[in-house]
């Protein structure tokens, strides 16, 4: 049966090609299309996969349907870069061509061992009655590009789970690899697993690490998607921490928190190999405030930076106006993670400075609304001082257009608020700052994107927005005489 099906999956890449032939005009005309976002060619796109640093270069995968904008038909599309930010198309690396992958090739990591690239991830298999089937699947390859599949190394799940089990991240310790996994517990509960090898090649399930209640947590969602462990160094006092991060689903919204479909968010802990625990020293945080941020993935650079990149959506949450023009999604801009004084912050990463052009400046005081500039793709460095009053900025401003990023003052909150666009959904989305006599505001426009960095990446939001096509005034409000220094660079 397995041998019987190769010959079905010869079709794969041919339908592949015909999708881009066919919808590639399509999708370039559209004006919303991302200047500096890693974004489909056509079709569907959405976790960031196998990211990682390989022969001098970044390499970042990523879910692609190229056949539609549905949540089917997934492949790895691949992209690399020099500076992370001008990337290169690659031939796709990993096809739903074998007998393990029919179904999809679904979300996974990377890792160099020994002058070699890695991948890890999820083959989906189901039946004709929809019964699924996982196994955790690894390509290798020598030069980057091309990719040997070997043959499943997890087949399905440990006892006392679903078979909702996928996304290993993999990294070494003192010579031994470790990959977490979210899965699925037989009473439906969301859960990371820890899986150990001496070789690569063999892997021993050692235990469930953490989920929904497990430990410290109670009812915590029903299934943990793309679960992430890294350490990190706090900049304040000197302490090596852990985090766990992963993108439970299942959370009710309370107040400003849990908005999104489905969250991402991290841990504070300590990963106790032996039991083995994540053992939980704090609340679960979102990482991202915005309307659009799900599944991050993150590596270590040769700089020594942690860097991140999202996938700029939510699943379960597609109706997108660039339906209708064949594509959907994008990634995040990189960003370097940091902790200091037992708090994550998001930096742009350094290399966002490299593609400042023409800059535009203004300094003063605003009271009421001011045009200060216009644009359509660039940075944005907002500072606000002597604070008594609502204040903010209005971002690509036109006709039935506007994005509000707003300081509420008297309830000590940011406030994105993007209703006024093409998108459908026209919530707003809210975080607490306290209280504050200044803020700074790093902000970044796409032409369908804003990605807003508060106080050094204290916080941070990511949004898609769909303003129209001429929409580009800026505009700086205040209720009260409010001093503002702002620096704007337009995207070379």
């Amino acid at each position: 049966m397995k041998a019987g099906n190769i010959m079905d999956f010869r079709q794969v890449k041919e339908n592949e090609e015909k999708a881009v032939l066919k919808n590639k005009n399509v999708v370039d005309s559209d004006f919303w299309r991302q200047k500096y976002h890693i974004q489909g060619i056509v079709g569907l796109i959405n976790d960031p996969n196998g990211f990682s640093q390989f022969n001098g270069e970044y390499h970042m995968f990523y879910q692609w349907n190229p056949l539609s904008t549905e949540h089917k038909n997934k492949t790895w599309a691949h992209s690399k870069s020099h500076d992370l930010l001008h990337w290169e198309r690659c031939e796709t690396a990993l096809r739903p061509d074998t007998w393990y992958s029919k179904n999809g090739v679904y979300s996974g990591s990377g890792i160099v061992i020994d002058g070699k690239l890695y991948l890890f991830y999820t083959g989906n298999v189901k039946d004709a009655e929809g019964n699924r089937e996982s196994y955790q699947c690894i390509a290798v390859s020598e030069d980057g590009e091309h990719f040997d599949r070997w043959e499943p190394s997890i087949v399905n799940q440990p006892d006392g789970y679903t078979r909702h089990i996928r996304d290993p991240k993999i990294w070494e310790k003192d010579g031994k690899y470790y990959a977490v996994l979210g899965i699925q517990s037989e009473k439906l509960e969301g859960k990371v697993v820890l899986y150990s090898s001496e070789n690569i090649k063999d892997w021993k399930f050692e235990g469930e690490i953490a989920g929904a209640n497990h430990g410290k947590l109670k009812d915590f969602g029903f299934m943990w998607e793309c679960p992430d462990y890294f350490q990190l160094k706090d900049e304040k006092t000197g302490k090596v921490v852990d985090l766990l991060v992963a993108s439970p689903q299942g959370l009710e919204p309370q107040g400003d928190l849990y908005n999104n479909k489905y969250q991402t968010g991290y841990f504070f802990g300590k990963l106790d190999y032996e039991k083995p625990e994540f053992e939980i020293s704090s609340e679960f945080v979102e990482i991202d405030r915005g309307h659009d941020f799900y599944a991050p993935q993150s590596m270590e650079d040769n700089k020594e930076r942690r860097i991140v990149v999202g996938w700029m959506g939510v699943p379960e949450d597609e109706d997108f106006p660039t339906v209708k023009n064949e594509w959907i999604h994008c990634l995040t801009l990189p960003r370097e993670l940091k902790v200091r004084d037992g708090k994550l912050y998001q930096e742009p990463i350094s290399e966002m400075v490299s593609i400042r052009g023409e800059k535009m400046e203004f300094e003063g005081f605003i009271k009421g609304e001011k045009e200060i500039g216009k644009g359509k793709t660039y940075e944005l460095i907002a500072k606000f001082n002597d604070i008594s009053s609502d204040f903010g900025l209005k971002l690509r401003v036109g006709k039935d257009s506007e994005t509000v990023v707003k300081f509420d003052f008297e309830d000590k909150k940011l406030v994105l608020d993007r209703s006024c666009g093409a998108q459908a959904d026209k919530s707003v989305r809210k975080v607490f700052l306290g209280d504050r006599k200044d803020l700074e505001l790093r902000i970044f426009v796409d032409n369908s994107s804003v990605e807003i960095f508060i106080n050094n990446g204290e916080e941070v939001f990511s949004s898609r927005i769909f303003p129209s096509e001429n929409a580009d005034k800026i505009i700086v409000f205040a209720e009260n005489e409010t001093k503002v220094k702002l620096e704007k660079w337009e995207w070379q």
